[in-house]
């Protein structure tokens, strides 16, 4: 008989480490859009005069970059990208207008925290939502390329920065943990959340520590929360230490199924939620929780387990998520390419 293991994951807890798909994930949606921009001359100009001259790939991790420019956290860190003097001062200014402690956070920017119990969508619902979260920012971003939006405005943010927010939000929406969330009640409980009690969200899974169950010896073999098992590890299982290039290469030509939106620009990023959400759904519906640990002053999750189900004849937990993983960053890569070639064309 064949032995089972649990694999515990882990990460840093600090928003800090949080990285959708991890930088190697984000530069490959960016690799991905380059090349396909290749096919639109005046838009592929246009990204290139913008950024002056890099590309997408280079600049697609700059958001969870300038995470570490806010003095929330302790002391900030460097405020320079490998960027010209105008994309620096551009970047500074948009820190300055949306940092950790202000109205604009941009550290808000990057999820939401849609209840994953039931079949809500995204407008079926506030909780978990907000006017500063991942999908109204696309829309804001997409606004300010389109001049639906002035400059300047309120979060400071340019034509120059909104390329790279979507470069690097594209992403994010794709990953099924920055958009559901599980909900716990004050006995650690998941349950459905309501405008009179809302609960404790896991933050994206970034408050549970991940159990799965892999055929091997029986020994821990290493950590990870939840949310980083979906940022990086599912990625590095997926494509090895292959060269982000070469990965490019292969997956641009492939179309994806189902992956071109329509309708108002303003609905796109609205569109692209509710297609994660089911996906979100079963990555936590695979899982059982166990050990929630609420901590009520806060407001908050301690921590808790999520713990692979093992169900007959449904592949695992790991081959599942691989797939998903390499359907929704092909898709976030060319979907990126055709906003902006609708844009720019």
């Amino acid at each position: 008989m064949k032995k089972i293991v649990v694999i515990l994951w882990s990460i840093c807890l600090l928003q800090l480490s949080v990285f959708c798909y991890g930088p190697k994930g984000h530069s490959l949606v960016g690799a991905i859009a380059d090349i396909k921009l290749r096919e639109n001359k005046k838009a592929m100009a246009k990204v290139t005069e913008l950024l002056d001259g890099l590309t997408l790939e280079k600049v697609a991790n700059w958001a969870d970059i300038i995470k570490g420019w806010d003095d929330c956290g302790g002391e900030p860190r460097q405020t320079k990208l490998w960027a010209s003097e105008r994309i620096n001062l551009e970047f500074r200014a948009f820190v300055a207008a949306n940092k950790c402690d202000s109205e604009f956070d941009h550290h808000q920017y990057h999820y939401t925290d849609v209840p994953i119990t039931g079949k809500e969508k995204y407008k079926d619902g506030k909780i978990g939502r907000s006017d500063k979260d991942i999908v109204h920012m696309i829309a804001y971003c997409i606004r300010v390329l389109g001049n639906k939006e002035p400059q300047p405005n309120p979060r400071a943010i340019t034509k120059t920065v909104a390329i790279v927010l979507l470069a690097h939000y594209l992403g994010d929406i794709h990953q099924p943990l920055h958009v559901g969330a599980e909900y716990f009640d004050a006995k650690g409980e998941p349950f459905t959340p309501s405008y009179g009690n809302k609960g404790f969200a896991d933050q994206g899974g970034n408050k549970l520590t991940l159990y799965l169950f892999v055929d091997g010896k029986t020994k821990a073999m290493s950590q990870e929360k939840f949310h980083s098992y979906w940022d990086s590890k599912i990625f590095t299982a997926a494509y090895g230490e292959t060269p982000i290039s070469e990965i490019a290469a292969a997956m641009a030509p492939v179309e994806p199924k189902q992956w071109k939106l329509t309708g108002n620009p303003d609905s796109l990023a609205e569109q692209m939620a509710n297609e994660i959400l089911p996906i979100a759904r079963e990555a936590h519906s695979r899982l059982a929780y166990s050990k929630v640990e609420i901590d009520e002053k806060s407001n908050d999750i301690i921590k808790g387990r999520a713990t692979e189900k093992q169900v007959s004849g449904q592949e695992s937990y790991a081959i599942w998520s691989q797939r998903i993983v390499k359907d929704e960053i092909n898709k976030a890569g060319w979907r990126l390419s055709a906003i902006l070639t609708a844009l720019f064309k």
